[in-house]
């Protein structure tokens, strides 16, 4: 799944061409997922209609990233709010409230004042630096937690069947989802899709492997984008940065592993938990697989 060039939209993908366990493939230029859309450009707005025929655009991010980061109106193309979870953290369990965990009670810091004065946020990076530089801290580790804690998340869940259920809606053109960098929001709707489609776990993994290997300017974005100047140019934090939002393969897995665990297997997962039953199945795969 290689990366598509564009000029303002960063971590562009096309799920065309991945096989199915049956031998079918994804249809190409239907399934697209990326970083958010404030920056596109004008070519970039004309391709998604003229090249893509982008008929449909979900929007993974909190209300404060759409806020801060809008997306262009694009005519004639549905953009729909969907966010995987809310700023009020706490409520939705994701980065569930540990006083003995301090990474996770600052990690929420640095999303929720992410768009709020730089000095917050540098206060924020800087408690964060302190918990770096203590020998027990993990950054890999805490994000595959992360990743386990989203599978029961009562709001997540609800988040994804209603993704599921816009993916089923589509007429004839393409839908693109993205969240605020295309990978953790954007690859978690990802990876169940490939399931719910048919494509088998292992080439799962292997697809997040190779994008992760692909995208090593994903960061740079981040950076340049969610944070201050001061921040994105400071080197020690690029690297606390780079450790804490990088993607490995170890996060999917750890996500797997968690829906494994309580629901036995990922087709249960997604029929108990995300509602996709057999019907459901069956219009997904007719809308966006080729024929054997």
């Amino acid at each position: 799944m290689e990366k598509i060039p564009f000029e303002g939209i960063k971590n562009m993908r096309d799920l065309g061409g991945i096989r199915t366990a049956d031998g079918r493939s994804i249809r190409k230029k239907k399934l697209l997922k990326s970083g958010q859309l404030f920056a596109a450009t004008q070519k970039d707005i004309e391709r998604l209609v003229r090249d893509y025929q982008v008929e449909m655009i979900v929007d993974l991010r909190t209300r404060a990233e759409r806020e801060a980061c809008p997306d262009p109106a694009i005519k004639g193309v549905s953009n729909l709010w969907n966010p995987l979870f809310t700023e009020d953290v706490e409520k939705t369990g994701v980065f569930a409230p540990d006083e003995k965990d301090i990474l996770e009670k600052h990690l929420k810091a640095l999303f929720i004042v992410s768009h709020q004065s730089d000095a917050m946020m540098e206060t924020a990076l800087k408690e964060v630096r302190q918990m770096v530089q203590t020998e027990d801290f993990e950054p890999e580790a805490y994000m595959a937690r992360m990743y386990q804690k989203l599978v029961n998340n009562q709001v997540v869940q609800k988040q994804i069947r209603q993704f599921f259920r816009l993916l089923g809606n589509r007429r004839d053109g393409a839908v693109l989802w993205h969240c605020g960098a295309g990978k953790d929001r954007s690859g978690i709707c990802m990876a169940l899709l490939l399931y719910a489609l048919g494509v088998t776990k292992e080439t799962i993994i292997e697809i997040y492997r190779e994008t992760a290997e692909s995208s090593s300017d994903t960061v740079d974005y981040l950076l340049e984008r969610l944070f201050p100047a001061s921040v994105a140019g400071n080197l020690e934090y690029q690297a606390i940065a780079r450790r804490i939002f990088g993607e490995k393969t170890c996060y999917i897995e750890a996500f797997f592993t968690a829906i494994e665990k309580d629901y036995v297997s990922v087709d249960h997962y997604l029929q108990k938990a995300i509602e996709v039953h057999v019907d459901n199945l069956v219009r997904l795969k007719t809308l966006y697989l080729t024929a054997k």
